[in-house]
């Protein structure tokens, strides 16, 4: 990550690994029909969740303005809002399960099957997704602000912006407009919800769909990676014979093209 030279990256980096789901009969109803235009998400409003589209959008445009598919067609969006409202959810299933997805042999997705987790590790997430909010038993290393208000904060600051320059919301404002108000590095407030969000865009549409993102696995299928393997695995020809390396730099080409536009260096 140091290539990036992003100082917000980290703070959200991996955090998909969080997303719980009741079961993985829900895993899949839920991924197959994301949350619709105008309906109110898992944490996220329906208006917040709109802004959101839009901001994944500029993060990772797809068709016609570009030839691959977008954060769009990923359901990034829908995602990270999967992911802000992990707690939702009873049992509040965070690590994905193994070993096997289904994808390459075998009849279930084991992924699907998320891992529980214990008293220490539940507190952990919820602060790191919910915040200290005041609570002792939260707050014994200082006030900690999370995802949640992150965001919520964050895409009240892009409608603040846009209206601003006389638009309804930010979601009302023209692309291009959209690409400036992201990118304003003189902007603290912009620069640290993008740094957030725009990790949290890559992450949903290159990672495990289980985690509500890479639908169709369109995200896998635009940089060549066949994803998980097991438990077919692979020929000797295929573990001998060379090819990875294109499709790391098209992943790590792309990922850099959206830090370079909407982070400082």
């Amino acid at each position: 990550m140091s290539e990036f030279g992003r100082r917000a990256f980290l703070r959200g980096t991996g955090t998909f690994a969080l997303l719980g789901l009741v079961s993985p009969k829900r895993l899949a109803q839920l991924a197959a029909a994301p949350t619709a235009a105008g309906q109110q998400g898992h944490f996220l409003t329906a208006h917040e969740l709109a802004t959101l589209r839009a901001v994944t959008d500029r993060f990772l445009p797809g068709p016609p303005e570009d030839d691959h598919p977008g954060a769009l067609d990923a359901h990034c969006a829908e995602a990270i809002d999967l992911l802000l409202g992990a707690f939702t959810f009873v049992p509040p299933l965070i690590h994905a399960g193994g070993p096997f997805s289904g994808r390459a042999g075998g009849s279930h997705d084991d992924f699907a099957d998320f891992v529980p987790l214990d008293a220490h590790a539940e507190l952990g997430w919820r602060i790191r997704i919910e915040g200290s909010r005041g609570r002792k038993e939260r707050e014994f290393g200082g006030r900690v602000v999370g995802l949640q208000q992150e965001y919520r904060d964050g895409l009240a600051h892009l409608d603040g912006r846009a209206t601003a320059l006389g638009a309804a919301d930010f979601a009302s404002l023209p692309a291009p407009l959209q690409v400036v108000v992201l990118s304003d590095q003189t902007d603290d407030a912009v620069q640290s919800f993008v740094g957030t969000a725009l990790s949290h865009t890559i992450d949903a549409m290159y990672g495990p769909p289980e985690y509500g993102g890479n639908q169709g696995l369109v995200g896998w299928s635009q940089i060549g990676w066949q994803g998980d393997t097991q438990p077919r695995g692979f020929s000797v020809a295929q573990v001998t014979t060379s090819g990875g390396a294109a499709t790391l730099t098209t992943q790590r080409t792309a990922a850099r093209q959206a830090f370079d536009k909407f982070l400082v260096r």
